[in-house]
C-alpha cells in the first residue's frame, strides 16, 4: 500500500495553490505521513485530504462521500503576554498583604483571542495549567499563602497551534498570618470562675465543673490548664460565636483526656451543624458541617495538641495531632451555624442540648478566621526540649563527675576514673596514655570493661514523656569481640532501654523492654562501631508518636514504632546494663571512654543531634 497526500489553499491573488506528495509502500495497515513543505502561507486556511493506492488502483478521497476535507491554519505567531491582578494580593512594590493562610484570587487574561490555556507556578513551583471557559477569555487562580514573604506568579499563554507567550511574572508581597479572633490560655488562677481572654477579647465563664489551677503542658509556654470533671457543668462559654463557621477557620487546644471511650469535645460550635474538636470513636476527631475526620488515638493522662482547620475552597477538613497531619475529610462543606463558643462540651445550635462534656484538662484553646496552614500547626505543637543534665567528665572529685548547672553529679563505680590528659600517671598503668588526648575538652570518663561504670546520683529519666539521651563514646579494640552498654535506663529487672555496641557485627544496637517485658533490639542499619574511633550516639524517645530513634554519628540511623508501658526505676547508667544474669543484676561493662553526657527531656532534632555531635555543650 501507498498513500497520495494533498493539500492546497487560495493564495493573495486568489488563485488556488496544490501541493501533492505519493509515499513510498509499506505493508497493509501501515501509518502513513507527510511534513508539509514549507510554502504553505502562515494564518491561511489550508485545507488537506489524503487516499490509498494498492499499487493498481487509487481509493477515494478521504473528503468523498460528504466527509470534506480537514483543515487547519499553520500559526508561527506566539500569543500575547497576559496580564494578571488580584485583590488580595495587588502588584506592588511598597504594600504588605494579607496574609498567610488566607486564599487570593488571581485573574489572568489575554488580549489574542486564540489563547485556549495558561500555564502557571507560584513561586517556582510545579508547572500547572488553567483553560479559559472560551479562547481568549480569562481564569481565576485560587492560590493559598504558606508563608510571609515577597511571593510571585510566573504565567503564559497557549493558542492553540502550542505556541507560548513571553513569560508574566506578578510579584506581591504576603504578610503573616492574622493573629486568632478568640483564644483562651486557661492558665487563670485557682479559685477562678472565668477565663481571661488573650488580647483583650470576651472572658469565657466557667461552669460549676471546672477548675482552674492546674498544670499545663510541660514544655510549652503555657503556665496552667483547667480541669474538667466530665459533668454537665464541665464546660465554659464565651456567650458570643467566635468564627462563621460557613467560611474558612481554624481551632485549636492543648487536651489531655482522663478517660477515652466515650465522644467527648474540646472546643465547637453550632453543635452538628457547626463544628467540634475532641475525641470521637477512641480516635482524635474533628467534625465540620456533619463531615467528621478522625485520626490517631487518645492515651490517658497523655497531653496533646489538636487543629482542626477548614477550607471552603478546596472543600476539605483537615485534623492534626501533635503538629502532624493525622487525617482529612473531603467533600466537606460548613454552613453558618449559629450558637455561642462552647470549651469542654458541645451545645446544640438550638441551645436546646448538651453532649460531650470533656473530662480532663484543656489548655490554650484558639480560634481564627482563616486557614491554619501546616507548618504553623507544627510549629505551634512543638515542645521544647530542655535539659536535665550535662555532664562533660572533665574532672571528679571524691568519685563523681559534676553536672554542669550544679545538679546531680554522675557517680563513677568500680575503677572507673576521669582521663586527663595533663594528670601524672604511672606508665605501667595500662590505663595511663601518656600524649592522648581527651575526646572532648580536658578530660573523659575511662571504664576497663570490668566493673567500671558511672551512675547519675538518683536522677532517673523522666519516661513517661519524651526524654533523649546522648554522649560521644570510644571501644578499645582489644574489647572488640564482646558486647557491651554505652548507655541504659533501669527498669525493675531488665533495662528498659540501653544502647549497646554488638561485637558480633560491630555496630551499635537498641535493646528495649515491651510492654509486655519482652526483649526487642533495633540494629543501627548501616552504622558500623569501628574500635579505637569516636562514636556520637544519641537515643530518642518521642512520646507524642509512640517512636523510638537512634542516631549514630549525626544520622538517624534506626527508628521503630514502640509504647513502652513502663517507667524508670533507677539512675542513668554509663558503661553498663542491668540484666538478670549478670554479676549482682549488672552487666554489659564498657571497655572504653565516654564523654559529653547530655540527657534532655523533649525530642531533639536532627539538627540538635548534629550539634551535640560536634562538641555543642548545649542546644
Amino acid at each position: 500500500m501507498s498513500a497520495e497526500f494533498e493539500v492546497s489553499w487560495t493564495d493573495g491573488s486568489g488563485a488556488r495553490q496544490v501541493r501533492t506528495v505519493d509515499t513510498t509502500a509499506s505493508s497493509s495497515g501501515s501509518s502513513f505521513s507527510w511534513t508539509v513543505l514549507t510554502d504553505v502561507p502562515t494564518f491561511t486556511g489550508v485545507s488537506w485530504r489524503v487516499r490509498a493506492s494498492d499499487g493498481t488502483l487509487w481509493g477515494p478521497w478521504s473528503s468523498d462521500g460528504g466527509s470534506g476535507s480537514c483543515e487547519f491554519v499553520y500559526d508561527t505567531e506566539a500569543p500575547a503576554k497576559p496580564s494578571v491582578s488580584s485583590p488580595e494580593y495587588p502588584d506592588d512594590t511598597e504594600l504588605w498583604h494579607d496574609g498567610v493562610g488566607v486564599y487570593g484570587a488571581f485573574t489572568v487574561d489575554s488580549t489574542s483571542d486564540d489563547t485556549v490555556s495558561y500555564r502557571y507556578n507560584f513561586l517556582g513551583g510545579p508547572q500547572l495549567t488553567a483553560v479559559p471557559d472560551e479562547p481568549g477569555g480569562p481564569v481565576v487562580l485560587r492560590w493559598l499563602p504558606q508563608s510571609a514573604g515577597r511571593n510571585w506568579l510566573d504565567v503564559q499563554a497557549v493558542d492553540r497551534a502550542g505556541n507560548t507567550s513571553a513569560p508574566a511574572t506578578y510579584q506581591f508581597r504576603v504578610s503573616g498570618g492574622r493573629t486568632p479572633v478568640a483564644a483562651w490560655t486557661l492558665a487563670d488562677a485557682a479559685g477562678a470562675n472565668e477565663a481571661s481572654a488573650e488580647a483583650g477579647g470576651r472572658i469565657a465563664t466557667a461552669g460549676g465543673g471546672v477548675a482552674f489551677g492546674a498544670a499545663g503542658p510541660s514544655r510549652t509556654s503555657l503556665t496552667g490548664a483547667v480541669v474538667l470533671d466530665g459533668s454537665d457543668s464541665a464546660y465554659l462559654t464565651s456567650g458570643a460565636p467566635a468564627v462563621d463557621t460557613g467560611g474558612a477557620f481554624s481551632v485549636s487546644a492543648w487536651v489531655r483526656p482522663d478517660a477515652t471511650g466515650g465522644n467527648m469535645t474540646a472546643a465547637g460550635q453550632g453543635g452538628a451543624a457547626g463544628f467540634g474538636l475532641g475525641t470521637e470513636d477512641g480516635a482524635w476527631s474533628f467534625s465540620v458541617g456533619g463531615s467528621v475526620v478522625r485520626g490517631g488515638v487518645p492515651e490517658t493522662g497523655d497531653w496533646a495538641y489538636l487543629t482542626g482547620v477548614y477550607d471552603p475552597v478546596a472543600g476539605t477538613a483537615r485534623l492534626y495531632v501533635n503538629g502532624r497531619e493525622a487525617g482529612t475529610a473531603e467533600n466537606v462543606t460548613g454552613t453558618s451555624a449559629s450558637g455561642d463558643l462552647q470549651i469542654g462540651r458541645t451545645l446544640a445550635a438550638d441551645n436546646a442540648s448538651t453532649s460531650g462534656n470533656w473530662r480532663g484538662a484543656l489548655a490554650g484553646v484558639r480560634v481564627w478566621d482563616r486557614i491554619v496552614v501546616a507548618a504553623e500547626a507544627a510549629g505551634a505543637a512543638k515542645r521544647a526540649t530542655v535539659s536535665e543534665g550535662y555532664w562533660a567528665l572533665d574532672e571528679a572529685t571524691g568519685g563523681s563527675s559534676p553536672e554542669r548547672d550544679g545538679g546531680r553529679p554522675l557517680t563513677l563505680g568500680g575503677d572507673a576514673a576521669i582521663y586527663r590528659d595533663d594528670a601524672p600517671c604511672d606508665w605501667l598503668d595500662p590505663d595511663c596514655l601518656p600524649g592522648q588526648s581527651p575526646i572532648f575538652g580536658s578530660g573523659h570518663l575511662l571504664l576497663d570493661g570490668d566493673g567500671d561504670f558511672a551512675a547519675t546520683d538518683g536522677q532517673s529519666i523522666a519516661t513517661g514523656d519524651s526524654f533523649s539521651v546522648a554522649a560521644h563514646v570510644r571501644i578499645d579494640s582489644a574489647a572488640q569481640d564482646r558486647p557491651m552498654t554505652v548507655l541504659s535506663v533501669p527498669g525493675a529487672d531488665n533495662s528498659l532501654a540501653e544502647v549497646r555496641y554488638s561485637g558480633a557485627s560491630q555496630q551499635w544496637e537498641v535493646g528495649l523492654t515491651d510492654a509486655n517485658g519482652a526483649p526487642v533490639t533495633l540494629t543501627a542499619g548501616g552504622a558500623w562501631a569501628s574500635p579505637d574511633d569516636v562514636h556520637h550516639l544519641a537515643l530518642v524517645y518521642d512520646d507524642e508518636t509512640d517512636e523510638i530513634l537512634l542516631y549514630a554519628d549525626g544520622q538517624l540511623s534506626a527508628r521503630e514504632s514502640y509504647r513502652p508501658g513502663w517507667t524508670a526505676t533507677g539512675d542513668l547508667q554509663i558503661g553498663r546494663s542491668q540484666s538478670v544474669d549478670g554479676v549482682d543484676g549488672w552487666g554489659g561493662y564498657l571497655d572504653g571512654a565516654v564523654d559529653e553526657v547530655h540527657v534532655y527531656a523533649g525530642v531533639l532534632s536532627a539538627t540538635q543531634v548534629a550539634q551535640l555531635q560536634i562538641g555543642a555543650t548545649d542546644v
